[in-house]
């Protein structure tokens, strides 16, 4: 499915239900029939989705959401099991192998896990809210992201993910974990600009991702940056700003990378 058609599909079940931020998964997988079962099942465990033939039932396994630090990401979880439910070759495919063990959100993988974590982000932060909440800027810095994610109740990295996808301005979010860049989503200006990738693979030494990466009061760090400490090699050079905040686990943080106001890109002469 292509990325439209999902998010139409995730807003068709919010309708359908009438469901609002915060979505109440549990009563969304009661109405569907499906189980929903919270175990200790391991650090390594990130999700799973079963079809029971005898009960003909799906059931989808999960961490417990109430002991965990970050609850969000334990929703994004069983949103993204949902979607291996709803999106229908996803069905068909669980239907024949009867379980599927998903991997860490977001990170880079198969189309069937992208298109999952697709529509776990748009049911738990519907288009509609998101482009209401940005408003005629169409922009939003990293702390008015904070506060959306936990209006909706999900991790502030689905969250930016999901507001990059909306911006009408140039920005990147990504994830790094002691300065090595994990994965990032480019919105649609920064791509046009010729920006899509980052190329590079470490963030910059003495950022302010660096800085918030381990620290453990979580404070946003910010400052003024360019793009030749983010990016490869490019033609053109733009004057960026930086937002970073630290995700709470593993070393990692989240970076927001906008272009200032007023900065248009220039060509490098070399």
């Amino acid at each position: 499915m292509r990325d439209d058609e999902i998010d139409a599909l995730a807003d068709s079940v919010l309708s359908i239900y009438q469901l609002s931020p915060p979505v109440d998964l549990a009563r969304l997988a009661a109405e569907e029939g499906l189980e929903l079962v919270e175990g200790e099942f391991g650090s390594d465990f990130h999700g799973r989705i079963e079809y029971l033939p005898d009960e003909q039932v799906f059931a989808i396994y999960h961490p417990r959401i109430f002991s965990e630090v970050f609850p969000g990401r334990v929703r994004f979880t069983i949103a993204h099991e949902l979607g291996h439910y709803f999106i229908p070759e996803h069905r068909d495919i669980l239907l024949k192998e009867l379980v599927h063990d998903s991997d860490e959100d977001f990170r880079p993988g198969s189309d069937i896990e992208k298109q999952a974590d697709r529509f776990a982000a748009a049911l738990l932060v519907p288009s509609k809210l998101l482009k209401e909440k940005m408003g005629r800027r169409g922009f939003l810095s990293l702390p008015e992201i904070k506060a959306f994610a936990s209006s909706c109740r999900t991790s502030l990295q689905a969250t930016a993910f999901r507001y990059t996808q909306f911006t009408t301005e140039p920005h990147l979010a990504i994830v790094s974990e002691d300065r090595r860049i994990l994965y990032y989503f480019a919105s649609e200006e920064a791509q046009a600009l010729g920006f899509a990738g980052l190329g590079k693979r470490l963030v910059p030494e003495n950022s302010p991702t660096a800085h918030a990466a381990n620290d453990p009061l979580r404070v946003l760090k910010e400052g003024a940056t360019d793009s030749e400490a983010w990016f490869s090699e490019r033609y053109k050079r733009a004057e960026l700003w930086e937002e970073a905040i630290s995700l709470g686990y593993g070393g990692r943080a989240l970076t927001l990378l906008s272009w200032q106001k007023g900065s248009v890109p220039v060509t490098v002469k070399r």
